[in-house]
This record gives structure tokens, C-alpha cells and sequence, in this order.
């Protein structure tokens, strides 16, 4: 039996047509670079899955990344994009006489990029490693109320 797996973004439910532009750019962006960076540079840089959810309060990005050492993931917090890098490294453990049937694990340096389309609290921004997966919470900014500003009367000459 064949399994298929189905991708869906549930993050646009409000149907916000700027949001959505934003994202379909990128991924158009993250397409273009992935295939002219493997194309001309031979790159074998590649990105492990990932899920993005947004509340009001909040956004997570939480990547796939299992079998790694912490020690070897980088999280960089950009002013609009979260950068999450590093490198698995291949299982040294070959016996004399084995060889691949399949291989999909995939090894080597990875990246992911992640626009963020809000302000941040930077200071209270969190990440954990358990059990394979990266979970990265960026929490946002309250939108704060305007606040009035008084006018001060200017001193008038007599």
C-alpha cells in the first residue's frame, strides 16, 4: 500500500488576502532559491518539515528534526524572519557487506525561514527540543490602545 501525504495550510482562515499573497510569495521565493541553489551550486542544504501556528497571542513554528543534538541547531531571531539552521550528521555505523535498499533520512546542513509578518516580544521568546521536535514560541507584541496626548496652550506674548 502507498501512502500519500497532503500539505495544508490552515493559517489564512480569516481570509485575509494580503497574508495570503505574502505566503504563496514566499513559497514561490524558498522554490526558486531551493532549485538555483541545487542547480548551480550543487547545494545539498535542505529544509525539514515544518508547521507554523498563529493564535492572537502567539505564533509556534515547530520543525521535524529527529536524531539531533541540540548542540548542532542554531535558532537566529531576525526583526521579521526566524532562521532555523544546523547540520545532521550521517550515522558512521556502516558494516562491511550492508548496503542501502532505500535511503530518505535526509543528512548534511539544514535550513528553515520563516517570515514573520508581526511584531515580537523578543525578550520572551522561547525554544525546546524534545523528542525530535524544535518547538520555537514567539510570542507578539500586544497591540496596545492609542493614548490621548494633551496640547499644551503656548504662552502668548502680551
Amino acid at each position: 500500500m502507498r501512502m500519500r501525504y497532503r500539505y495544508v495550510t490552515y493559517r489564512y482562515h480569516d481570509g485575509s488576502q494580503k497574508q495570503l499573497e505574502q505566503h504563496y510569495r514566499q513559497l514561490l521565493n524558498d522554490a526558486l532559491r531551493q532549485s538555483q541553489q541545487s542547480v548551480l551550486h550543487r547545494s545539498t542544504t535542505w529544509r525539514p518539515l515544518a508547521d507554523i501556528l498563529e493564535s492572537s497571542e502567539m505564533i509556534r513554528v515547530k520543525i521535524e528534526l529527529a536524531g539531533m543534538q541540540e548542540e548542532n541547531i542554531e535558532v537566529t531571531l531576525y526583526e521579521d524572519a526566524l532562521v532555523i539552521s544546523g547540520e545532521r550528521h550521517d550515522d558512521s555505523e556502516y558494516q562491511e557487506g550492508l548496503s542501502y535498499q532505500e535511503a530518505q533520512i535526509r543528512y548534511g546542513p539544514f535550513r528553515v525561514e520563516v517570515f514573520i509578518p508581526t511584531p515580537i516580544a523578543r525578550e520572551v521568546v522561547s525554544a525546546q527540543y524534545e523528542n525530535g521536535i524544535l518547538s520555537v514560541d514567539l510570542p507578539k507584541v500586544s497591540a496596545s490602545k492609542g493614548e490621548r496626548v494633551p496640547i499644551q496652550r503656548s504662552a502668548t506674548k502680551e
